[in-house]
């Protein structure tokens, strides 16, 4: 740890490792995302707790981004917590869908169904509104609904849907990594 890295704001230390992670995945090296999102975590754990001791919140676009991080290091009470409380204060897309998953991980059906169903339709993200609305029919359609194929598959159309992002979007240096109404 070098004397500059002291002076990062823990939130700006966990963005940056998010979208290293996130990058990451794109390149299929999951073992370095995963260290990515457990230093974007600690990262994320910091700040929220300082907003805390300051008597202030952490911003919105934080706490999702800290659920997603907490998400993929298998944190899921961490998760669910900071994301509801993201999508108490505003809707953005990619809560509802990592709180879902974070239900469903920990085998609750209904939380899960909860939490898909409000995944926003106008977020542009086909990929993921589709996947989740087939997996939100299977769920409610068995009596004992199979949870972890339900994850894999909205794993698998998270990556999907990044890939498709990543491809679609314009390559310029000023352009935002995330689509437009990702919410963060």
């Amino acid at each position: 740890m070098s004397f500059f890295s002291k002076l990062i704001a823990p939130y700006r230390k966990g963005e940056k490792n998010l979208e290293r992670g996130r990058a990451a995945e794109i390149r299929r090296d999951f073992k370095a995302a995963e260290e990515y999102f457990r230093v974007a975590a600690n990262a994320f754990d910091e700040h929220i707790t300082k907003k805390k001791d300051e008597g202030q919140e952490a911003r919105p676009s934080h706490l999702v981004m800290a659920g997603i991080c907490y998400t993929r290091v298998g944190r899921f009470e961490d998760a669910l917590r900071v994301l509801d409380e993201c999508i108490d204060r505003k809707d953005i897309p990619d809560a509802f869908l990592h709180a879902g998953y974070a239900a469903a991980k920990q085998g609750n059906a209904d939380r899960a169904v909860k939490y898909w169903t409000g995944y926003p339709s106008g977020a542009d993200q086909r990929v993921i509104a589709n996947v989740l609305k087939e997996q939100i029919d299977l769920i409610r359609s068995r009596k004992t609904p199979n949870l972890q194929a339900a994850c894999e598959a909205v794993a698998q159309a998270i990556f999907s849907q990044d890939m498709e992002n990543s491809k679609n979007k314009n390559f310029s240096p000023y352009k935002p990594t995330n689509p437009p109404k990702r919410g963060y």
